[in-house]
């Protein structure tokens, strides 16, 4: 009778497998029919077919591909059923979306994560062709049972993923609250530290600090040496951090022997200092890495082939969607790739983050303007007419006199030595502004000032029928070099 009980249940788990599997190439079958040609669709961001995403998970770099999967509800416009769903690049610029890659399976919803190759083969499942690609996730239980950590590996270039243990907890829950009392800590991200020989995983907890009324911060290192079996290393209190932790280490100034290593949560607040394996150790300095409104939940790619660390992060739209107002098949979307370096500033060491490379395979023209006036770019300026824009302005002067510039409606505006995006100031590196630069696509706007110091992400929905550039100001703003690049779709 025993045997048959087991039978039965292992039965009706892998049916129920099966059933989540069909479910899911049916679902996204259903997806052929949907352009990417709406008036609001982002033009050079990404974006689902259809419903909706949010935090980008287990970026990672395999055999030419660049892997994004993403949270996503293959059911419906809102936020729900969280699976994990599957886009691939070869550039990080245009994406292929895939069918879903990691479901349900009936353990709870499927929470973000991370991704690695296995290039050692610690997991034990690579083959002769391929290399395991191990993902790890947070099974996000009903009600109010805890949440745990789970895993999946795949052998097929991440087109599919068997779980590993069933689906049972590799890091079961650590037993920490809030003061509602859910143990829902969640998001583990997964590297290999090459000085210990050994995988890490950085986990976000929330721990209830009833006497002072609020809710601890604490981030969970573990250690692994067949990426199943993890240990604990240590902790790291910080009553900021909250959910979707990164920890990724950069050179300094570009140098490869000077090298710090960047914490940072889902709010993009971070900390720079040293782990050596077992413990983060910081001066508990922390700063801002976005000052926009919309910037949320960023990753890091994992086996990055050529020693960049690039980052996306999920564009959130908050209480209200302007893609669900307008009767958009799908919501929200992702920021635009961007490096990550830590420069050495008069304020000490600072994140500096600035558009990929490749975006330039987008360009459809560019108009250079050196040591020109404004009435002069102007003049310019109106012979065209732009909607995808990568727009870049530099001055030599050490004073910039105060201008502003209306892209297709969005007005930027330097006063009395501050830089504004509406209502938000970005700081100019030395406190005086030498460059800036915009990415505006159809419903963003990112800013990046002095080589990416300071940087803001932002919804801006633009007027269509506004195809304009235009520069406000004295003519004692000299700009020396202002250029201004059309983009082409990722979608075409």
């Amino acid at each position: 009778m025993r045997y048959c009980s087991i039978f039965i249940f292992l039965f009706t788990q892998a049916q129920e497998q099966s059933n989540l599997m069909i479910d899911s190439f049916q679902t996204f079958k259903s997806y052929a029919s949907t352009k990417y040609d709406q008036v609001l669709r982002p033009q050079f961001h990404f974006s689902s077919k259809k419903n909706w995403i949010n935090d980008p998970n287990g970026l990672v770099y395999y055999k030419g591909e660049y892997h994004m999967f993403f949270q996503h509800n293959p059911k419906s416009i809102n936020w729900g059923n969280m699976t994990w769903g599957h886009a691939i690049s070869r550039d990080m610029i245009k994406w292929i979306q895939l069918p879903h890659a990691i479901l349900p399976y009936g353990n709870g919803t499927i929470f973000s994560g991370t991704a690695v190759v296995d290039n050692i083969n610690s997991l034990g499942k690579n083959t002769e062709k391929e290399k395991a690609i191990v993902a790890y996730f947070t099974h996000a239980q009903k009600n109010e049972d805890p949440f745990y950590q789970s895993g999946a590996y795949s052998i097929d270039r991440g087109r599919s993923f068997n779980l590993i243990n069933q689906g049972k907890p590799l890091v079961p829950n650590q037993g920490f609250s809030d003061r509602k009392g859910r143990r829902k800590e969640r998001d583990p991200k997964v590297f290999w530290h090459e000085t210990s020989k050994k995988w890490v995983m950085v986990l976000w907890l929330s721990k209830a600090d009833r006497k002072n009324k609020k809710d601890l911060g604490k981030v969970r290192f573990f250690y692994s040496n067949d990426l199943k079996n993890w240990k604990f290393l240590s902790d790291f209190d910080r009553r900021w951090v909250y959910e979707c932790m990164d920890l990724v280490k950069l050179s300094v100034d570009g140098n490869s022997q000077n090298r710090k290593w960047l914490i940072y949560d889902a709010s993009f607040d971070y900390e720079v200092g040293v782990f050596d394996g077992k413990s983060m150790i910081t001066n508990k300095s922390k700063y801002l890495g976005d000052l926009g409104k919309n910037y949320y939940a960023a990753q890091t790619f994992n086996n990055s082939p050529d020693g960049r660390t690039v980052i996306i992060g999920w564009m959130r739209t908050g209480k209200k969607s302007v893609f669900v107002d307008n009767n958009m098949p799908f919501n929200q979307q992702m920021s635009f790739p961007c490096t990550m370096e830590l420069k050495t500033t008069p304020d000490g060491i600072r994140l500096f983050r600035w558009p990929i490379k490749e975006i330039e395979s987008l360009y459809n023209s560019t108009n250079l303007y050196r040591k020109n006036k404004l009435s002069t770019i102007n003049k310019k300026l109106a012979k065209n007419r732009y909607e995808l824009i990568d727009l870049y302005g530099s001055f030599n002067s050490k004073k910039v006199n105060n201008f502003e510039i209306n892209i297709r409606g969005q007005i930027l505006s330097y006063k009395k030595g501050k830089f504004y995006f509406e209502d938000t100031e970005l700081p100019s590196l030395n406190r005086s502004l030498k460059s800036f630069r915009v990415l505006l696509d159809r419903t963003s706007i990112e800013i990046f000032i002095d080589e990416g110091y300071s940087v803001s992400t932002d919804y801006a929905i633009s007027d269509h029928s506004n195809k304009t550039i235009k520069l406000i100001g004295n003519e004692k703003v000299i700009f020396n070099l202002f250029r201004v690049s059309s983009l082409n779709s990722i979608w075409q």
